[in-house]
């Protein structure tokens, strides 16, 4: 009879606890499905915000490309306006000193001679500098070049010995004739002056040469000269 009794309740008791364990893991089972959810948003979510930082990173490394290009272009401009202004103080300055031209020289460096006469005409050359600013003469070719285009002024002085032969001498511009000086007589000393005022382009060259069968004479008083100077620049 006990025994009767004992075997439903023990089957009782088994079929309580299989119950309670199925409802334990239904309970677990949910539990992970809800942490897997939420597990699933934060991943989405997360993807999202990378996705977006990598959007705004793209936008600023384009703004910082773009940002840097205009610095690179303004570098540059900055550069050439740099570049400008010292080529216009370098021309500024050439344009002044070239201002400043001036030379005044003698035919003889030293001592008494004369020289001629020739059956030719001969260029002077006055190794004498007693002024050379600018440098526009050269005293071992007796040449004025001008450096800028001007309006130049020019004297010559030439002195000779009285005899058969006058004592005479042209100024040239290139190869062209413009003014002469002249003068003859017997004996004694004689002078002969003559001065102009030119236009000159860059590169001409203005010399004295003196002419066929005449003779010029100098002294240590430096009595034959040839000077010159800068009015103006056109």
């Amino acid at each position: 009879m006990e025994m009767k009794m004992f075997l439903p309740l023990l089957l009782l008791v088994c079929s309580v606890s299989t119950a309670e364990r199925l409802t334990e893991q239904q309970t677990f089972t949910q539990d992970i499905h809800a942490v897997l959810r939420k597990m699933s948003a934060w991943v989405a979510a997360l993807k999202v915000e990378v996705q977006q930082l990598q959007r705004d990173n793209e936008v600023k490394t384009t703004e910082l490309q773009s940002l840097n290009k205009r610095y690179q272009g303004t570098d540059f401009i900055r550069a050439k306006v740099i570049n400008k202004e010292e080529t216009q103080v370098k021309k500024l300055q050439e344009q002044n000193q070239a201002k400043h031209l001036a030379f005044s020289a003698s035919l003889l460096a030293t001592g008494q001679g004369h020289t001629g006469p020739f059956n030719t005409h001969i260029n002077l050359i006055f190794k004498h500098v007693v002024t050379n600013i600018g440098n526009a003469y050269n005293p071992n070719t007796g040449l004025f070049t001008a450096p800028v285009r001007g309006v130049y002024h020019f004297e010559f002085h030439i002195h000779g010995h009285g005899s058969n032969n006058p004592t005479s001498a042209e100024l040239v511009k290139n190869r062209q004739q413009i003014f002469t000086a002249w003068t003859s007589q017997p004996a004694g000393g004689q002078k002969a002056s003559n001065g102009v005022s030119l236009l000159l382009e860059i590169g001409d060259v203005v010399f004295l040469r003196m002419r066929a069968n005449s003779w010029i004479a100098d002294t240590a008083g430096h009595h034959t000269t040839f000077s010159g100077h800068l009015l103006f620049t056109m």
